[in-house]
């Protein structure tokens, strides 16, 4: 049993952000149905690069839910999803500012129809002006937050982080608001509305970058790989490929000089602390480096790491997934998808009381998959839901053999 059995989510959220907090709650054992506008549900799912028809951007971020297919602009799809809103605990979508208002379906209507909701409203830049006009899309959250103006070196200039991290960290945050919301309505009876957003995200995540603004009036640089306040701390050279290397205090420094064999070092004055390194870090990177290239990365990790400072390998995304940390953490779970048969997906980001291998219940759903078993859940009977299907106002996936 997960942490949230006996918990419905009504999950009317596409893309990235929404997808991936309501994927976590799924996660933890929640029932999350997934309600899909037809024509074509989710527009994830045109979304590339696809296994055998099937998209990889959609398959990543919805995991272990049900997905209804309804025609949202009939009245009979708009009375089943109200129908759905009405037993549920939380309700999560993420269009535009205004637009789940105009469809009927905004904060004050479905709490109204069940004052123990949770109301989910994420966007890209807030519910209200001026950030409610603006479109919300991660590469333009990454850039307004400030983020990309700390990403890249200055000779690269801004450059955006490699994954979604504005979508995806909207997720996560998102969950956290749910959570909370879940456990102050065990106080008051009550639900409440959640909002988060792609600006407050990136905003968050800039952290003491942030904070060096705010305290020191200091605008931040482009530190490339090294840590924007600390060094040694980045990625160095080898004899074969690069490493990283932390010191993230004065006895790292000693240990690193040690296992380097360059105690004279620390006897240097231009690197007797870190803000000195930090000065001189140009120099200090050669000198670091030119010691370095004597030997491969695998041997420098072995007797850095020895020395108690830590240090890593810069593996591509087979090589993490394929490492035997990754495996350790149960980071690579099986599947077995409707149509694709046994398939990999990412494994947990946290477990609850040790690993639960039963946390996998499904796949990400076909479009409709789960159409008539929801529907009957909610008391209709065979022969309404066969005339929804009917007349388009809804669609129920069927295998086809072949």
């Amino acid at each position: 049993m997960g942490a949230l059995d006996g918990i419905r989510v009504v999950d009317l959220t596409r893309y990235l952000s929404g997808p991936t907090l309501t994927m976590l709650l799924a996660d933890l054992g929640a029932d999350v149905v997934k309600v899909e506008t037809l024509p074509t549900g989710d527009p994830a799912r045109q979304s590339g690069p696809f296994q055998d028809g099937e998209s990889v951007y959609y398959m990543a971020s919805n995991r272990n839910k049900r997905s209804v297919a309804l025609d949202l602009r009939s009245e009979e799809g708009k009375a089943a999803l109200r129908k759905l809103v009405a037993g549920a605990d939380v309700f999560v979508q993420n269009f535009k500012p205004g637009t789940t208002e105009r469809m009927g379906f905004g904060p004050d209507e479905m709490r109204e129809l069940n004052p123990r909701l949770i109301y989910v409203s994420l966007s890209g830049f807030g519910q209200r002006p001026p950030g409610a006009d603006l479109a919300g899309f991660d590469q333009t959250a990454q850039a307004m937050s400030g983020l990309m103006s700390v990403t890249g070196t200055p000779e690269t200039g801004p450059l955006r982080v490699g994954i979604a991290i504005a979508d995806s960290a909207t997720g996560v945050f998102g969950a956290v608001g749910v959570l909370s919301a879940l456990y102050e309505r065990e106080r008051t009876g009550q639900g409440t509305v959640v909002e988060g957003s792609l600006m407050q995200s990136m905003l968050t995540l800039l952290s003491y970058q942030a904070q060096k603004y705010l305290s020191l009036g200091v605008t931040p640089g482009q530190d490339g790989n090294d840590h924007p306040i600390m060094f040694p701390q980045g990625t160095f050279k080898t004899r074969d490929t690069a490493m990283t290397l932390a010191c993230g205090n004065e006895k790292m420094w000693q240990r690193l000089c040690s296992a380097l064999g360059m105690q004279e070092l620390e006897a240097d004055p231009r690197f007797a602390d870190n803000a000195s390194r930090m000065a001189n870090r140009t120099e200090l990177r050669k000198i670091i480096e030119d010691v370095l290239s004597a030997k491969t990365t695998e041997e420098w990790i072995a007797e850095v790491g020895a020395a108690g400072v830590p240090c890593g390998p810069v593996l591509t995304i087979p090589e993490a997934l394929e490492h035997p940390i990754t495996a350790g953490l149960d980071m690579v779970a099986r599947v077995e998808h409707s149509t694709l048969g046994p398939m990999k997906v990412l494994g947990q980001s946290v477990h609850i009381g040790g690993a639960d291998p039963q946390w996998l219940r499904r796949p990400a759903p076909m479009l409709g998959e789960h159409t008539h078993e929801v529907l009957t859940e909610l008391g209709y009977d065979d022969a309404e839901v066969a005339d929804m299907i009917a007349t388009g106002q809804a669609v129920q996936w069927q295998h086809t053999a072949g």
